[in-house]
C-alpha cells in the first residue's frame, strides 16, 4: 500500500480477490455507502470460481485510514484479500475515458489453445508496442463444454497510426496458422457482434461454401483432367487456364454439378444467423460459372452475386470469359466498394470470410485489411465446419447451440474435461505494459507437455493496473513447484503474485463437466441499471443485499456510460431456487423504491438479434401532447386537455375520447395549425441520440401515434425514422378542420397490429422488435414485442409492461439492448445535450 505524502489525494482503488461467494459485494459496498464515499468506477470477474474486483472510490481524506480498517475487516469475514493504491486522479480519469486504438482479436480452434500460442501472440504484439488490455476466455467457449471448439479472445491497446494490417499480414495470421487455428482481427467498436448495417461476403472457388472447387467438377463431368491446366501465380489465371480446357465441352455439364452440389457443413447456420441479424450477404468470386453462384445465392438467401461468366456459343462453351469482366481483371476492392455504398455500409462493417486473404498479395491484403472490416480465414483443410466464424465474428458456444436448436439441428455431445491437477494463479500489476502476459508464461514454457492451459481471464484495471487469472492443468509437475517458478519469474518482472490455489475454489467444482457449464447459461441473466447523474453506493448496497438474499452469483460487473457510473451491468447466474416472475417483481419494487431503472433479462442469443424499433410519438419521442398543442393554438387547451388525460389514464373510451377531442377544433385552418405546432415540438432528451445510433446499427424505426399524420411525418424527417402511422383529419374545400378524422383511425389493437405488419415487411419476428411508449393506448403494441419498454409512463402502462424506464433520457434504452456509449462513441453518435427543439 503506498499514498502521497502531502495527504491531498481523494482517489482510492480498493482491489479484492478470493473464492467468489454470493454477498461479497453486498458486505464492501455497505462500507463504502456508510463512509458516504462517491464512486469512480466499479468493475469484477469471476474465472473458474476465483474472484477479482475493483472499486475506484472519491474518498474524503481525513476518514481513508478509517476506511480501509473497516474494508480490511469485511474482506477477513469473506476470506478475501485486499490491496488499496493511492493513483493520480488524472490517471484514474485517463484510463477509464481511455478507449482509441483498441483492437480485437479471436482465435478459434478445434484442438487445444496451447501456452506456446499465447506466448507468441503476446511476443509479436510487444513488438509493435501493442499492451493485452483484456482476455476472455469463457467457459462456453471450451471445447469441453460446447464440443466443438476452444475460442480465446484479446483486446489490445495499439500505439497510434498502426495499421491492423501491420499485425495480421504475414504476422498473426502466419503464427495462428502454425497451430491449426483460425483467427479474425477488427478494431473494438464495443460491440461483441456485427450489427444488422453490415455486409458479409463470401468466396466460392476454395471451397467455402460448397464442399468441391466447382471448376474442377465441371472439367470431370466432362472427362477432362483439371491438372491438365498449366500453373500459375494466381488464382484468377489457374481459373483462366481451366476454362480454356472446357473448349468445345457441352455447357449442360454445369447442370449436372449443380445437381450433386454439397454445401459446406455449418454454412447455411452461418448464413442463416447472418440474416437474421439483418446483415447483407454477398458472393464475390471470380470463378466464373455465374449460374452455379446463382443457385448457391438462392439456397443461401443471399444478397448479391458477382462473377465472371465462361462463355457459351450453341450450348457449348468457347474457353473464354464472357462479358465486360473479360477485358478488365477482376478487382474485389472496387465491388466491395460498390455494393457497401449502394446498402449505406460503412467500409468497417464489410466482413469477409473465407480463404481469399492466403490467395492475395501481401500489399492486396493490406489493402482489404485496412480498408474493410474483420476478414474471417477459413482453411478447409484443417476447419471442416463454417459455423467456426460465427465464433470469430463475436458469437459464443451458447449462442451457437441455440442456433443449432433454432434450425433443429443436433448438437454435439457434452464432453468431459481431460484428466490433470487443477492449479490456479492470479497476478496483479499496478500498470498495464507490454510484454506482461508473454513474462508470465515464460516460466511455463520449459515445462512442454507437462502443462496445458485451461482457463485465462485478464482485465485492465481503472488504475491503470491489470490483473490476470490462470486455470492450468499439470500432468506429472507438483503444483509447489510450478509455483516457486511463477513467483520467482513474477517477482523479477515487478508483477505481484496476488494467491495460487491447486484445488479449485467450491463455487468452480462442477465446472469442469461440460453439462454443468451449460446449464449455468441457461439461468444466466443481466440485470442492468440506470441512475442518472451517478449511482450511489447506498443504493448499489441495496441491490447486492437482494441478490444476498436470493444467493444471486454476480459473474461480471461492467459500466455502460462513459464517465461517473450511472449505469451498469450486471452479468449473473440464478439459483434453481429463484421463480423468474418473484424475482422480477422483487426488482421492479426495488426500482420504485429507490427512484432508478432497473431491466432484468435473459442473458441469450434473442438479446442480440433485435432488428426493429417502433415509438408512440407524444409524450415520447416529442414531450407534447399534439392534441393539446392544436387545442392551444385554438383557443381550447383546458376542454381538451381534461379528456386527454382521462383517456392516458385508460378511463376513457378510446373513440369517444378521440372524437370528443377533434370536435373541438372544428373550423380551425389545418395548416396554420399544423404549421405553429410542428414550429414548436420539443423533442424529449435523447432521442435524436438513440435514432442516430440505432440506425447506424441497421435498426428499422417507425412511428406509430394516436396523434395527427402531419406531425408524425415531421418527427419522421427529424429523427430519420422509416415509418410513420398516425390519425388524420378531414379537411374542408376551405382548408378548414370539419372536427372530424378521415381514415382508419390508429386505435391501441391498430398500432399491435402496425408493429406486426413492419416486423413482416422487414423480415424479422415479433421476438425480435422493440416498441416504446407510454399510454394506455399503448399497451397492446408493448406487450406484442419481444421487448416492450415502458418510458415514464402511467401507472397502469408500468404495471402490465415488463420493462420500465423513468428518467426523462431515451437514449437510456441503448443501455437495454446492450449498447454502451463507448459503442455509441465509435459508431461516431454525437450527444444532442438537452431536449432538441426544431427551430
Amino acid at each position: 500500500m503506498s499514498k502521497p505524502a502531502n495527504g491531498v489525494q481523494n482517489v482510492m482503488v480498493c482491489r479484492g480477490w478470493g473464492a467468489d461467494e454470493p454477498g461479497i459485494a453486498e458486505a464492501f459496498m455497505q462500507v463504502v455507502a456508510d463512509n458516504q464515499c462517491q464512486i469512480l468506477d466499479i468493475a469484477q470477474f469471476v474465472m473458474e470460481g476465483t474472484l477479482m474486483f475493483t472499486f475506484v472510490l472519491d474518498v474524503p481524506d481525513e476518514i481513508s485510514m478509517g476506511l480501509m480498517k473497516e474494508l480490511t475487516k469485511s474482506a477477513k469475514q469473506c476470506n478475501l484479500q485486499l490491496d488499496f493504491y493511492f493513483p493520480d486522479a488524472g490517471q484514474v480519469r485517463a484510463s477509464i475515458a481511455g478507449n482509441e486504438n483498441v483492437a480485437v482479436l479471436s482465435i478459434v480452434s478445434r484442438a487445444e489453445i496451447s501456452l506456446q500460442l499465447l506466448e507468441g501472440v503476446d511476443t509479436l504484439l510487444s513488438e509493435h508496442n501493442c499492451v493485452v488490455r483484456e482476455v476472455e476466455h469463457r467457459s462456453d467457449n471450451k471445447k469441453e463444454v460446447n464440443g466443438e471448439v476452444n475460442k480465446i479472445e484479446f483486446r489490445i491497446n495499439c500505439p497510434a497510426g498502426l495499421k491492423l494490417s501491420e499485425l495480421c499480414v504475414d504476422g498473426l495470421q502466419r503464427l495462428v496458422s502454425q497451430f491449426r487455428a483460425e483467427m479474425s482481427l477488427r478494431w473494438w467498436s464495443a460491440m461483441n457482434r456485427p450489427n444488422g448495417k453490415s455486409l458479409v461476403v463470401f468466396g466460392l472457388s476454395s471451397q467455402e461454401l460448397v464442399t468441391c472447387d466447382i471448376l474442377d467438377e465441371v472439367l470431370k463431368e466432362v472427362g477432362r483432367d483439371p491438372k491438365a491446366a498449366a500453373p500459375s501465380d494466381t488464382k484468377e489465371k489457374q481459373n483462366e487456364a481451366k476454362a480454356a480446357l472446357l473448349k468445345g465441352a457441352g455447357a449442360q455439364a454445369v447442370d449436372k454439378v449443380i445437381d450433386r452440389l454439397q454445401f459446406t457443413p455449418g454454412v447455411r447456420l452461418l448464413c442463416s444467423a447472418l440474416k437474421r441479424l439483418g446483415c447483407r450477404l454477398a458472393i464475390l468470386t471470380s470463378l466464373g460459372i455465374k449460374k452455379v453462384a446463382e443457385h448457391v445465392k438462392r439456397e443461401l438467401d443471399m444478397d448479391y452475386v458477382m462473377t465472371r461468366d465462361l462463355e457459351v456459343v450453341d450450348n457449348k462453351f468457347t474457353g473464354n470469359y464472357t462479358g465486360e469482366m473479360t477485358e478488365v481483371r477482376f478487382r474485389k476492392t472496387d465491388l466491395l466498394t460498390l455494393i457497401a455504398d449502394r446498402e449505406g455500409i460503412d467500409y468497417r462493417n464489410v466482413i469477409l470470410i473465407g480463404e481469399e486473404m492466403t490467395k492475395m498479395s501481401a500489399r492486396q491484403a493490406r489493402e482489404v485489411v485496412d480498408s474493410f472490416g474483420p476478414s474471417v480465414y477459413f482453411a478447409p483443410a484443417t476447419c471442416k465446419d463454417m459455423s467456426v466464424a460465427l465464433y470469430l465474428l463475436g458469437f459464443n458456444g451458447s449462442d451457437v447451440r441455440a442456433l443449432r436448436k433454432r434450425r433443429r439441428e443436433e448438437v454435439s455431445d457434452v464432453l468431459v474435461a481431460p484428466p490433470g491437477k487443477r492449479f490456479q494463479v492470479q497476478v496483479s500489476a499496478k500498470r498495464r505494459e507490454t510484454g506482461q502476459l508473454r513474462r508470465v508464461l515464460a516460466p511455463l514454457r520449459k515445462l512442454g507437455d507437462e502443462v496445458h492451459f485451461s482457463t485465462m481471464s485478464l482485465c485492465s484495471l481503472q488504475d491503470g493496473g491489470m490483473a490476470m487469472g490462470l486455470d492450468l492443468r499439470l500432468q506429472k509437475q507438483e503444483p509447489d513447484s510450478v509455483m516457486k517458478e511463477l513467483l520467482f519469474a513474477c517477482q523479477q518482472q515487478g508483477l505481484q503474485v496476488l494467491s495460487s490455489s491447486s484445488q479449485p475454489p467450491e463455487s468452480a467444482k462442477g465446472a469442469s463437466n461440460g453439462a454443468s457449464s451449460l446449464a449455468g447459461f441457461k439461468r444466466r441473466y443481466v440485470i442492468t441499471i440506470v441512475q442518472q447523474p451517478c449511482l450511489t453506493a447506498a443504493n448499489l448496497a441495496k441491490i447486492f443485499g437482494l441478490f444476498r438474499k436470493s444467493n444471486i452469483n454476480i459473474w461480471r460487473i461492467e459500466r455502460l456510460n462513459l464517465h461517473a457510473p450511472a449505469a451498469l451491468q450486471f452479468t449473473v447466474t440464478l439459483p434453481d431456487s429463484v421463480e423468474l416472475e418473484a424475482m422480477s417483481k422483487q426488482l421492479v419494487d426495488a426500482s420504485k423504491a429507490m427512484g432508478i431503472d432497473i431491466a432484468f433479462q435473459k442473458d441469450d442469443l434473442e438479446r442480440w438479434m433485435r432488428r426493429m424499433v417502433v415509438f408512440d410519438m407524444d409524450s415520447t419521442l416529442i414531450q407534447q401532447e399534439v392534441i393539446d398543442e392544436l387545442a392551444k393554438y385554438a383557443g381550447v387547451e383546458q376542454e381538451v386537455k381534461t379528456i386527454t388525460e382521462a383517456a392516458m389514464r385508460g378511463e376513457m373510451n378510446f373513440f369517444e375520447s378521440l372524437k370528443a377531442r377533434v370536435g373541438l377544433l372544428k373550423g380551425h385552418n389545418a395548416e396554420e395549425l399544423f404549421k405553429r405546432v410542428k414550429a414548436n415540438l420539443v423533442f424529449t432528451p435523447g432521442a435524436k441520440k438513440l435514432c442516430d445510433t440505432l440506425r447506424r446499427l441497421g435498426f428499422k424505426m417507425a412511428v406509430i401515434s394516436g396523434g395527427f399524420l402531419p406531425v408524425a411525418r415531421e418527427v419522421q424527417r427529424y429523427l430519420g425514422l422509416d415509418y410513420a402511422f398516425a390519425n388524420s383529419l378531414e379537411v374542408d374545400e376551405n382548408g378548414n378542420l370539419t372536427g372530424s378524422t378521415s381514415g382508419p383511425v390508429v386505435t391501441p389493437q391498430r398500432k399491435r397490429a402496425l408493429l406486426a405488419t413492419i416486423a413482416d415487411v422487414e423480415g424479422c419476428e415479433l421476438q425480435q422488435t422493440i416498441a416504446v411508449g407510454d399510454g394506455a393506448n399503448d399497451i397492446p403494441m408493448l406487450q406484442a414485442a419481444g421487448l416492450g419498454i415502458a418510458f415514464c409512463a402511467k401507472p397502469k402502462v408500468q404495471d402490465m409492461s415488463e420493462f420500465r424506464i423513468n428518467n426523462k433520457d431515451l437514449s437510456t434504452v441503448l443501455f437495454l439492448i446492450g449498447v454502451s456509449e463507448h459503442a455509441v462513441a465509435h459508431l461516431g453518435i454525437e450527444d444532442e445535450g438537452q431536449a432538441a427543439k426544431i427551430a
